[in-house]
């Protein structure tokens, strides 16, 4: 909702709770007088203003108040702060994180609710030869209209009084929905003994992990793994990343199996990760060509047993149909495809454990970015990946170090990658940052008192690559010669010279 450009069409101010915005003056007004702004403070909040309920990412403030320069995402939420504290001081009416609202994964917004357009004569004088204080007219407003409606105030007031407790009541219970935290869920496995069906494991994984994934109010632990990067969707029953035990409150799991009339049955497994517990169960029976409307309902029934805000997003019908082993394409029919966010997101991931030509994995790059300028976080991170199998390292360097990383749950080999490229730039306290950043997030998937050992030890490079030992060692490229993937590790651990 542009409400920005509706007050300029119109010639209104807009009242953002008790505080005025004259869109045309490029001012701001409380009872108490102008508020002064910066310029940057005021193209920020005429961002916000153009997008009311609409959530606006950084990058998205970044292009629009600072013209596509780059700066830090740490620039821009310091800003979006400011605005907050002007908000906290001159309002009495709302918390000013309740005015201007973080959504998780997706930026920052004005609810509605808190907005609406009023004339120019309400909140400001009439003539601008006229040396009124803003206080003055609004308060002149407020008795005119307690003067006109005194009568009905006193006839009515135990009517208004039960009416404001209701509506202070209802408000508070909307506004606490826009802070609920999020689930920490960890997606588990799937466990099929059938082999005629392994196709639709595939699928199940593909659907589940890019619905849970794309989920503003679901903290998926599995991207909290190091190797939640490492593993393709094919080659194990479990989900990548789903050792990341000590970051969940809950797992999920299913069990997978085909009736004798050929009917699907996934029974759905909600533990809580403290006891193990099972907190919820479902069995959904379907037939294959059905799998994306059983998890679809899936998605609703764990929806609305975690209360979410906003029920998780709705797969396009059908969607699992165009789901394919990597094995059973080839990479030309790929990029002649119009594909789905959750195709991009699954053949991006198989592609990374393919062998591909490094003109070939470009090509890939340029359909994607073609596709979507700007993509989700977890898809930036995977194409990082596969620029670096393109070689450009440089690239998949640069990548590494855009604000998309920050966007991505704490991740030891995120940490680890920008740690050595801190000590390749010769930027010891980066680089000592970093080191602290990754240790510490392998307590994800390794006993704290595990990874705290490190620090007492005597030889800390070899205590520090039996740690890394230990968190990859399910991934099988680690294993061969030469690994790049070991190489990494190794840099990493050694000593700052």
């Amino acid at each position: 909702m542009n409400l920005l450009e509706q007050a300029k069409a119109e010639h209104c101010n807009i009242a953002i709770a008790d505080i005025i915005y004259n869109p045309h003056e490029k001012s701001l007004y409380s009872l108490q007088g102008e508020i002064p702004l910066e310029p940057r403070n005021i193209a920020l909040l005429e961002v916000l203003l153009s997008n009311v309920d609409n959530p606006t990412s950084i990058e998205e403030f970044i292009e629009t108040v600072w013209e596509s320069q780059y700066i830090s995402k740490n620039v821009v939420t310091n800003r979006i702060s400011l605005l907050r504290n002007l908000f906290r001081q001159h309002t009495q009416q709302a918390d000013s994180t309740k005015i201007i609202v973080t959504y998780p994964k997706r930026g920052y917004y004005i609810p509605q609710s808190f907005v609406q357009l009023i004339a120019k004569d309400e909140a400001e004088p009439v003539s601008q030869t006229v040396e009124a204080q803003p206080i003055a007219v609004l308060k002149t407003n407020i008795l005119r209209y307690l003067g006109k409606s005194l009568s009905v105030v006193f006839t009515s007031l135990a009517v208004l009084l039960a009416i404001h407790t209701w509506s202070h009541l209802t408000q508070e219970t909307k506004n606490n929905t826009l802070h609920v935290p999020q689930v920490r869920l960890l997606l588990d496995n799937i466990v099929c003994e059938d082999e005629a069906i392994s196709n639709t494991v595939l699928k199940l994984k593909a659907l589940t992990l890019y619905a849970h994934s794309s989920s503003p109010f679901i903290h998926l632990s599995n991207m909290s793994s190091p190797s939640f990067y490492l593993h393709n969707l094919s080659e194990h029953c479990h989900f990548p990343g789903s050792d990341a035990e000590f970051d969940s409150d809950y797992r999920l799991r299913f069990n997978l199996w085909q009736d004798e009339y050929g009917n699907l049955n996934l029974e759905s497994l909600l533990h809580l990760s403290a006891s193990g517990r099972v907190a919820w169960r479902k069995i959904y029976r379907f037939k294959s060509h059905l799998l994306t409307e059983t998890v679809n309902q899936l998605n609703a029934d764990l929806s609305d047993y975690f209360k979410l805000p906003q029920a998780i997003n709705t797969l396009p019908s059908h969607v699992s149909n165009l789901i394919t082993p990597i094995a059973n394409t080839t990479l030309n029919d790929l990029l002649a495809r119009t594909m789905t966010d959750v195709e991009v997101l699954f053949y991006t991931r198989e592609l990374l454990f393919t062998n591909q030509t490094e003109t070939d994995f470009k090509k890939w790059i340029t359909k994607i970015k073609e596709r979507e300028p700007i993509t989700p976080p977890d898809l930036h991170m995977l194409l990082a990946l596969v620029t670096y199998r393109s070689g450009d390292v440089e690239q998949s360097l640069r990548m590494l170090e855009r604000e998309y990383s920050a966007e991505v749950p704490d991740n030891a080999l995120i940490f680890l990658l920008q740690a050595n490229i801190n000590r390749e730039k010769g930027n010891k306290q980066m680089y000592l940052a970093y080191y602290l950043k990754a240790t510490s997030a392998l307590t994800t998937t390794l006993p704290a008192e595990r990874v705290f050992d490190l620090y007492a030890s005597h030889d800390r490079k070899k205590a520090c690559l039996d740690l890394w030992q230990e968190a990859l060692s399910d991934i099988k490229s680690i294993q061969k010669p030469k690994s790049i993937l070991w190489q990494g590790v190794e840099t990493f651990c050694r000593p700052y010279p």
